[in-house]
């Protein structure tokens, strides 16, 4: 079944009987399948980021296990049972490889932001007593009683 909750009233519906909740006028939105995967990449990267190498070995032997087994599609001009192949899932080596990088990228951006950061902190002390002289004087002593 395929339960939704009303953005709106919070109520669960079943999405295959209505497309509307029962109880206000929203129609239902479906998720963009593209917005769904790069939020469990993220969570993903998140994650990757949180174990350690230990908690990531068992994480891959649980994904080898998890993976789905190929099913055999038919080729092109199917005629006997010998002409069916299978298709293969991506490779956990894969996904992996997919994850570190984002782990990586992520690490790369939270040294930028540190780094933005750390610039904007040491200009606003620079400017700090600029903006305090332009205050007027009951403005200026008080805030120079919070500072110190």
């Amino acid at each position: 079944m395929s339960y939704l909750h009303c953005p709106q009233c919070s109520h669960a519906y079943n999405l295959a009987v209505t497309q509307q909740c029962p109880c206000c006028p929203v129609p239902a939105t479906l998720v963009d399948p593209e917005e769904d995967i790069v939020a469990a990449a993220d969570a993903l990267a998140r994650a990757m980021a949180r174990a350690t190498p230990a908690e990531r070995t068992a994480a891959a032997a649980r994904i080898q296990h998890l993976a789905p087994v190929p099913r055999p599609v038919p080729a092109k001009g199917s005629g006997p049972i010998s002409s069916v192949v299978a298709k293969a899932p991506p490779s956990p080596r894969l996904l992996t490889r997919l994850a570190e990088s984002l782990v990586d990228r992520a690490e790369r951006l939270e040294l930028l932001a540190n780094a933005a950061r750390d610039l904007l902190r040491d200009r606003a002390r620079e400017a700090a007593p600029r903006v305090i002289a332009l205050l007027p004087r009951r403005a200026s002593s008080l805030l120079r009683r919070l500072a110190a």
